[in-house]
């Protein structure tokens, strides 16, 4: 079991489900992730060099194979990988802590049906971020794929700690994909702005907040930029060392 003083302010590179297993119960005042969706194509891409549209042409190719940490045998083994490590987040979160969850649109329904009444945990809301410049449907051949979902619960019936502004506290928010704000090659990073968000609403300056697939390192960031402990856990050393480097970069 870690000594949690040891662990603050880092980024752990390993598997999640092992590193949740050695964090204390009831230790963690807040929980921000973007987990694994299981939504890549494998080896597939969409080129647009040669697109007839000039406005979508771009050199870079459309990635639908996120990578290796996306990658499942099938639905019941991604279905059992997101209810073991969702057990030991509610394991380690505080009475009355809250839980924000990106996830997949035809998958989200998960936590609500399953997940949080197995688990004790009480449903919130469902936050939606919008995109205002969403990657194109070149096959033209259904909606365009503009929005992403972000499940929100808590442990046990409770107030957020900080009710923002009327229109901070929508359920929604309306910001540019990765392409515009984005800073670094990891291919879902989320924008500061949303992850500052649930952050400014859910915790409190020199709370803990864990983010067990930092990924980029957006919720450590955030974190850091607003005073609020964090630990993150990342399989990838690449993304690891992205995160840290980036971590280091921030100036005040």
């Amino acid at each position: 079991m870690f000594n949690l003083n040891n662990i603050i302010n880092t980024i752990i590179q390993g598997d999640a489900l092992e590193i949740l297993k050695q964090i204390p119960d009831n230790s963690i005042d807040l929980i921000v992730t973007d987990p694994p969706y299981f939504i890549s194509q494998e080896g597939n891409n969409i080129s647009r060099k040669n697109s007839s549209s000039k406005a979508h042409k771009r050199n870079s190719d459309i990635k639908l194979d996120f990578g290796e940490w996306d990658h499942f045998d099938d639905d019941k083994a991604f279905l059992e990988f997101t209810e073991n490590w969702f057990k030991e987040c509610v394991r380690i979160l505080k009475p009355k802590s809250w839980i924000y969850v990106f996830f997949d649109r035809k998958k989200v329904g998960y936590f609500d049906l399953l997940l949080a009444p197995k688990y004790n945990i009480t449903s919130k809301a469902m936050f939606v971020w919008c995109k205002t410049n969403p990657t194109p449907s070149f096959r033209k051949v259904s909606y365009v794929s503009a929005t992403e979902f972000v499940w929100i619960g808590s442990k046990g019936e409770s107030k957020v700690k900080n009710f923002l502004t009327q229109k901070e506290m929508y359920n929604y928010a309306l910001t540019p994909n990765k392409s515009s704000y984005g800073k670094t090659e990891h291919p879902t990073e989320k924008p500061e702005s949303v992850i500052a968000r649930f952050v400014k609403a859910s915790s409190l300056e020199g709370d803990i907040v864990l983010d067990p697939f930092v990924g980029s390192g957006t919720t450590a960031v955030v974190c850091k930029k607003l005073n609020r402990k964090y630990v993150g856990i990342e399989i990838s050393p690449e993304y690891t060392e992205i995160s840290n480097n980036r971590l280091a970069g921030l100036l005040f």
